[in-house]
């Protein structure tokens, strides 16, 4: 349910069934299986042959063209449960080819509404009094329904107009039952089908069920609604609605209900006498700051999801499906779109290796080749990290080297292209990397390093020296691991011609420790005069014992 702006209801005479029994449940999703010839499918997708894609470096599965179609139609007839990890799975390309991610896409999620009156004893149950004690006005018909709940427009007691998110009744005990048949059948499919480990169905399964079941409880998304809005309080261009908390519960949500122009009707003349190129603008930068700064983010910015209150105000409605990322994976993405930015092939590649997690030592020179098509591709058609092209390549190119790309980068590059496509439609001349570039320096500039305007070389450098500092003591504990088991070798290949030749070999490496000790020194000085005093103790002890072993490495084996 995405949209509290208008009547969204649908034409189908399909209403949410409450919750039935296991047996029940279990010969209803066999009869639907065998009548969408369920085995007959399994057979197609396992002779699933992988090709190559039109673009170099890229491959894809082909599949008989109508299977991703009814594997759709399918999960409709299953239900709610099946719709929503069909949904959830339509964010995942690294888990489902392209065929499936776009026909996901499609998936039918709007049912018939509940009757008013099982919908008013929920409510009443939920809040604990009569509906007319919350709220002054309550409209009976619905502005939306999905497949787990649906929308009533109302007013409360103080006068305030608002918008109540209800469950169906049943619908947490059917999905509760649905998740309880399907695990015992995938960890039956593991055991018998060695190779469907690699997948790890039964993890994947689980980390569906936690999503969902976290969506089925309204609470959640009321703290996520408030979290974000406090991170934009003093923002006047982002609206994000007011949680009503004593009129909400598990299953029922107030939100303020907020008055603008939908996004999902392009045509609309309003929406068109808007500011586009300066909305598209706000909405780059709501999310940017949402992704690398509240590190929380929206993670379905699609036009259903946002609304337009003027050229210059945008409101996030719906914030059930929402992303997090660690201080260090924002960092790191943010340093590989600054790689593309910046068309630094280094960059990228080392981004791309920190964010991924890899079991083995990667083969730099093929990784290094691997990208730059990736980059060529990249600058030739001003795509961004986010296109499904670009995301393609790159999965492939960790595929290949034996990387895997968490979820939380999944949810990152998936929401990037949903709302670069929205910016695009509001203005015809938008590049995603070209507005996003000032917010990057201007990030950078305020939150990591706090320089000033002559700095963006200094910052990309910086950043890298940031993420060095971090490794510094594993990478020397791995150096000293290899020294104690007689495993590093270092060969000194020099050609000693006399005397003369020594005494100019001793003085360059005195020059180096002196630029040395000199780097150190004007390191110490900027920090100070950036106002960073924090990081010195820190940053004195990592250079310090740098040149120790940079002493004892060099210095030693030149005597």
């Amino acid at each position: 349910m995405a949209d509290f702006g208008g009547s969204d209801l649908p034409n189908a005479d399909e209403r949410p069934q409450k919750a039935i029994s296991k047996l029940q449940r279990t010969v209803e999703i066999s009869r639907i299986l065998y009548e969408n010839d369920f085995f007959a499918m399994m057979r197609e997708l396992a002779r699933a042959e992988r090709v190559p894609g039109d673009i170099v470096g890229t491959s894809e599965l082909v599949f008989p063209p109508d299977v991703p179609r009814r594997v759709r139609r399918m999960l409709e007839q299953l239900g709610p449960t099946f719709i929503k990890i069909g949904q959830l799975l339509g964010t995942r390309p690294d888990l489902i080819g392209k065929p499936f991610l776009e026909e996901f896409k499609h998936l039918y999620d709007k049912t018939t509404p509940s009757p008013f009156p099982e919908i008013r004893e929920l409510i009443e149950t939920e809040l604990g009094r009569p509906l007319k004690e919350v709220y002054a006005t309550f409209d009976e018909v619905p502005v939306a329904s999905a497949s787990v709940g649906q929308v009533h427009f109302a007013t409360l007691l103080s006068g305030e107009k608002v918008a109540v998110k209800v469950q169906h009744p049943g619908i947490e005990e059917r999905v509760r039952v649905d998740f309880e048949i399907m695990e015992p059948m995938v960890r039956f499919v593991e055991n018998l089908f060695a190779a469907s480990r690699v997948w790890q169905p039964r993890e994947h399964l689980l980390e569906v069920q936690a999503m969902l079941f976290r969506e089925l409880d309204y609470r959640n998304e009321a703290k996520n609604v408030q979290r974000v809005s406090s991170a934009f309080q003093d923002d006047p261009t982002v609206k994000i609605p007011t949680v009503h908390w004593h009129a909400s519960s598990r299953r029922v949500l107030t939100l303020e209900r907020i008055e603008g122009i939908k996004f999902s009707n392009f045509e609309n003349p309003e929406l068109k006498a808007l500011d586009g190129k300066r909305l598209a603008e706000i909405i780059t930068y709501a999310m940017a700051k949402q992704i690398f700064e509240v590190r929380f983010f929206h993670a379905d910015p699609s036009p259903g999801n946002l609304m337009a209150m003027s050229s210059e105000q945008v409101a996030f409605l719906d914030w059930g499906a929402v992303g997090s990322v660690s201080r260090r994976r924002s960092e790191r993405i943010l340093a590989l779109i600054l790689g593309f930015v910046r068309g630094d092939l280094d960059g990228v590649a080392q981004a791309l290796i920190d964010i991924c997690r890899h079991g083995s030592d990667v083969d730099m020179g093929e990784l290094m080749r691997d990208m730059e098509r990736i980059m060529d591709y990249h600058e030739r058609e001003r795509a961004s990290v986010g296109d499904p092209v670009v995301l393609e390549m790159i999965l492939d190119v960790a595929n290949k080297h034996d990387m895997l790309l968490p979820p939380d980068f999944m949810l990152i590059t998936r929401a990037l292209f949903q709302f670069e496509g929205l910016c695009k439609k509001l203005d015809p001349g938008y590049e995603l990397v070209d507005v996003l570039e000032p917010y990057v320096f201007r990030y950078l500039r305020k939150e990591a390093f706090n320089v000033g305007e002559s700095g963006e070389k200094l910052l990309s450098g910086a950043l890298e020296a940031l993420e060095a500092a971090r490794h510094f003591p594993q990478r020397v504990n791995k150096v000293l691991r290899m020294v104690e088991n007689n495993e590093l070798r270092v060969r000194v290949d020099m050609d000693r011609k006399g005397e003369r030749l020594e005494r100019e070999e001793r003085r360059n490496l005195r020059n180096t420790f002196t630029a040395l000790v000199a780097a150190l020194i004007l390191g110490v000085a900027w920090i100070m005069a950036s106002g960073n005093g924090g990081v010195l103790v820190p940053f004195l002890f990592t250079s310090v014992l740098f040149l120790l072993i940079w002493a004892f490495f060099f210095l030693y084996w030149t005597d």
